[in-house]
């Protein structure tokens, strides 16, 4: 029951998410609104992270089950890629180098900044 009422949580954050975006008057993604206002309640313990952490822990583990529909709309829609191939790679491969690169800088700056917070306590 414990997972249900987490999962419920998680979904009244993402149905909030989509309330906000479709009263933005620019387009924003909803994923990414959702993302931000589970951030938000996390960071001002609206909700504590041990009350998320069993599904959190079973939403990770089974990540790789959300890629499905989106491998089966390519290979359903293969078609329309079919000259594109080449920029497409293009793009996969740039923007597989910028997330690594954002991610080397992120854990840089948090390991400086918790450096930082050690030395101060000392």
């Amino acid at each position: 029951m414990k997972i249900f009422t987490q999962l419920a949580l998680i979904f009244s954050v993402c149905f909030l998410g989509k309330l906000i975006s479709g009263v933005l008057p620019f387009a924003f993604p909803v994923s990414v609104m959702g993302m931000l206002l589970m951030l938000i309640l996390l960071l001002f313990r609206v909700i504590k992270p041990k009350q998320m952490k069993e599904t959190a822990e079973f939403l990770l583990g089974n990540m790789a089950f959300f890629f499905i529909p989106a491998g089966v709309g390519i290979i359903a829609h293969f078609d329309r890629l079919e000259g594109k191939i080449p920029a497409l790679l293009l793009v996969v491969v740039l923007t597989t180098l910028i997330t690594f690169a954002v991610t080397a800088y992120t854990i840089m700056l948090t390991a400086k900044l918790q450096n930082r917070g050690k030395q101060a306590i000392k």
